[in-house]
């Protein structure tokens, strides 16, 4: 009785049937979360994208009619092909020293005056984690973003 016991035993622990469901079911929530990542991150690259190309065509606006700011903007914002999308322009004008000026003076010396333009595009990202923080316990925490933006600034010719 006692030798069918410990045959039977061995015969159990030799068999090694379940142990690819096993590791899979151990892998799987960390593949899940590689997965989701990796999907939030894709997304979140696609909208910078938009963000940069609004931003920069907005700034290629301005560069042709610089005081028309409503018309920068909204070029920025048609150009991202998203909605929801906010965008402001602005002007600054500076010496070729680098000293900023306004842009209705001279620098001294008769120095050139150089005028710039730029654009931001702002919308807000939802990620498909939440807005939550993802704790990792004594490894750190992550936040997603809740918000991408891109800048462009040119120079006036």
């Amino acid at each position: 009785m006692v030798a069918a016991f410990f045959r039977h035993t061995r015969r159990i622990a030799a068999d090694c049937r379940g142990n690819l469901m096993l590791e899979f079911a151990l892998a799987l929530p960390i593949l899940f979360l590689l997965l989701v990542g990796l999907l939030d991150l894709g997304r979140f690259g696609l909208q910078k994208s938009a963000m940069l190309q609004g931003a920069r065509e907005g700034a290629q606006y301005g560069i042709v009619a610089p005081d028309e700011t409503a018309n920068i903007q909204t070029t920025a914002q048609n150009a991202t092909g998203m909605t929801g999308v906010n965008a402001t322009a602005s002007t600054f004008c500076e010496c070729v020293s680098g000293t900023a000026v306004s842009c209705t003076s001279t620098c001294t010396g008769g120095a050139t005056l150089k005028k710039y333009v730029t654009v931001t595009a702002t919308r807000a990202f939802d990620s498909v984690l939440g807005q939550a923080t993802t704790s990792f316990g004594s490894f750190g925490s992550w936040t997603p973003p809740t918000s991408s933006t891109a800048t462009i600034t040119l120079i006036v010719p």
